[in-house]
């Protein structure tokens, strides 16, 4: 547990940020966050894309132009619907110092394959054309190469964020829309974190911070305004923060 003696302590912060990851799990929860916005831009994507082979096809489309339509196509809407929309898992891991936070993409492994594959497939064309056209034709398949090539290994990989206790620190759950903030009285961004919670565990991890935070302010509001017009909020949080 850090204390106002403990702010200027780089040493020990950095050293019980690092034993998170070693810590005994005392309790562990898991949240879904759930995107949409991705399944819109594929659909306007989508939209463009057959305006423009419409717009091209009074001339004619040749072989190229329609695989170039509707590869990249079903490219930009795999990328839109599988990554960018995907929905997000949160674990989060309480232990006697802190809170270790394990972020990731929720992506099928279809979709890994699918990127995966598209990369192959464009690295051989990459070089075939070099073959076939000559050095010129780095110009313009040098960055689809680097791509390609990247593409062969694609995947997304977990993020992970630490939070360590502060003796003091107010914590408000929106019930609206299941999020909790912990602040610290302190300028300790190590302290400052959000959790997103699933409606069936929010109280539960609202009353497990209870057991971490001692001496915290504890507060329930509706909305998510709420939480940043609270008194208690703005008092913790120091000029330097809202910077």
């Amino acid at each position: 547990m850090l204390t106002h003696k403990d702010i200027d302590n780089t040493d020990k912060i950095e050293t019980m940020r690092m034993d998170l990851y070693n810590e005994e799990v005392l309790y562990e929860y898991e949240t879904i966050e759930h995107q949409y916005l991705g399944y819109f831009v594929a659909l306007l994507c989508s939209l463009f894309i057959f305006w423009m082979s419409y717009d091209s096809s009074h001339d004619g489309l040749d072989v190229g132009e329609i695989i170039i339509y509707v590869g990249g196509g079903l490219l930009l809407n795999l990328v839109f619907i599988f990554f960018a929309s995907a929905d997000i898992k949160r674990i989060y891991k309480f232990t006697k110092n802190g809170i270790l936070t394990e972020q990731a993409d929720v992506v099928p492994e279809y979709a890994y394959q699918c990127i995966r594959m598209i990369g192959r497939v464009g690295v051989v064309v990459c070089l075939v054309a070099v073959v076939f056209v000559g050095p010129m034709a780095f110009v313009g398949a040098g960055a689809s190469a680097l791509l390609s090539f990247k593409l062969v290994n694609f995947r997304l990989k977990a993020m992970m964020f630490e939070t360590l206790y502060f003796d003091e620190s107010v914590i408000i759950k929106s019930s609206k829309i299941n999020y909790i903030t912990i602040v610290p009285n302190a300028q300790l961004l190590l302290s400052l974190d959000g959790i997103f919670c699933n409606k069936k565990n929010a109280n539960d991890i609202f009353n497990t911070l209870r057991d971490f935070y001692p001496n915290g302010h504890f507060y329930e509001v509706e909305e998510e305004d709420d939480i940043y017009s609270h008194y208690k909020y703005k008092e913790f949080l120091h000029p330097m923060d809202q910077d």
